[in-house]
């Protein structure tokens, strides 16, 4: 079976993406492990769309392969963010600068930590390995227009990821559930990257759906964020003498901002659930008719 030259095309602008990244993300940069976590994640995204037409174990392998890095990669990007955030919160002097520091020392220490254990299973010569593996992969060149099994990978792939972020957002109800709205958050972000895939193979035009996940996405991570700084400032409290009064009010403030932040945001996400929720549906009929991918 024939595989577009399109479709090896965008994998292989994923890779390209990712390894251009990867040098200063293991540096220390902040931005670049941020970009190269999420070219790895649309990588991953981008490999299904092969599977009409390449080995599947051998895809299976990338894919594990891409995960594992996506892994190591996360913890790192999340500190990142929760010293943005308390750099934003400094900032705007929205509490007392004083708690700030106390976070910013813990968190800072933590992700010494982490960026060891992210070096650790990101060696040159496991970038080297997946890359080599991608590359076969996606060898064989053909016509430049996208086979019709491509075409429906794609969009069951979307269709299955739109039934996954239905799926959580029912699941996350309308009460304030921070685990739940998070699944709520991945779904969304995967439904984003499949839709980029579907787009760029049918050569549409067509943003308004992934605007509106991002959005959402943007939002929800905003919140997840909020939570992670929340658990931080906990953390940093209890370790605080009892006897340290001032110290414990100063972060029970800084946590009552966070919290108020959050509850903002969860009313947001609420008065926009429903559009998700048709949006999903959308997607998921427009593959209702179609015929199934060919091995």
């Amino acid at each position: 079976m024939e595989r577009s030259a399109l479709s090896v095309a965008l994998l292989r602008q994923r890779l390209v993406s990712l390894l251009k990244a990867m040098p200063a993300a293991q540096a220390g940069d902040h931005t670049s492990v941020h970009v190269a976590r999420v070219a790895s994640r649309r990588l991953r995204e981008a490999l299904p769309v092969l599977g009409a037409s390449a080995d599947e174990r051998a895809l299976d392998r990338c894919d594990k392969r891409v995960r594992r890095l996506t892994r190591a990669l996360g913890p790192v990007r999340e500190l990142d963010v929760t010293l943005l955030l308390l750099a934003e919160l400094e900032g705007k002097g929205a509490t007392a600068p004083r708690a700030i520091a106390r976070v910013r020392e813990r968190v800072d220490a933590e992700r010494l930590e982490r960026r060891r254990e992210m070096l650790a299973e990101i060696t040159p010569s496991r970038l080297n390995k997946l890359c080599k593996r991608l590359v076969k992969v996606a060898a064989p060149d053909s016509p430049p227009e996208p086979p019709a099994d491509e075409l429906v990978e794609a969009a069951q792939q979307a269709a299955k990821r739109a039934r996954r972020l239905k799926a959580a957002i029912e699941h996350a109800g309308s009460i304030y559930l921070a685990d739940r709205l998070h699944r709520v958050r991945i779904a969304a972000k995967k439904l984003r990257y499949a839709l980029e895939i579907q787009r760029e193979l049918a050569h549409s035009r067509t943003t308004a759906g992934l605007t509106r996940l991002k959005t959402q996405q943007d939002l929800l991570g905003r919140m997840h964020d909020l939570e992670i700084l929340i658990d931080r400032t906990r953390g940093v409290q209890e370790k605080l003498p009892a006897s340290d009064r001032r110290g414990m009010s100063e972060l029970d403030a800084l946590v009552r901002v966070l919290e108020d932040e959050c509850r903002e945001g969860h009313a947001a996400y609420m008065q926009a659930r429903p559009a998700m929720l048709k949006l999903c549906d959308g997607i998921i009929a427009a593959t209702a008719d179609r015929p199934t991918a060919v091995a």
